[in-house]
């Protein structure tokens, strides 16, 4: 009897919607979250409100998190998740260029500075990495 194993790719989709739905929940409930400094970055870069841009990506968050855990239990368009999946990822690419390049480039050491680089890179190809599973 041959043994049935789970892929890596339904694993990284439950890693991916749990965290999407942290964050999210945490961007709406803690305004001095991580991701809610982050977004608060990009917001006055662009001239906004402090209270806007953090809520609505916490909304994102939430939506494309949901989604993603939905896809398990019923049938979603495949379409919806992947357009979810690219805005998550243009928003998380925004606010990295903002808060890593822009406003604290090198800070407050080369390898702090590059080790909280690199994971929210990490987290970027993992949601590109559900996205593109989606295509």
């Amino acid at each position: 009897m041959a043994k049935k194993s789970i892929g890596i790719m339904p694993l990284l989709q439950i890693l991916v919607a749990l965290l999407l739905l942290t964050f999210g929940i945490d961007g709406i409930t803690g305004y001095n979250s991580t991701g809610s400094e982050l977004m608060r970055t990009v917001n006055s870069t662009l001239g906004g409100s402090n209270n806007v841009l953090p809520l609505i990506f916490a909304i994102i968050e939430i939506a494309v998190g949901a989604l993603l855990i939905a896809e398990f239990f019923m049938p979603v368009a495949t379409r919806f998740v992947f357009i979810g999946m690219i805005v998550v990822c243009v928003v998380w690419i925004l606010s990295i260029i903002l808060n890593f390049i822009t406003s604290h480039f090198l800070e407050p050491n080369f390898i702090s500075w590059l080790r909280e680089l690199s994971i929210q890179l990490v987290l970027l190809v993992c949601f590109w990495q559900v996205g593109l599973s989606k295509q």
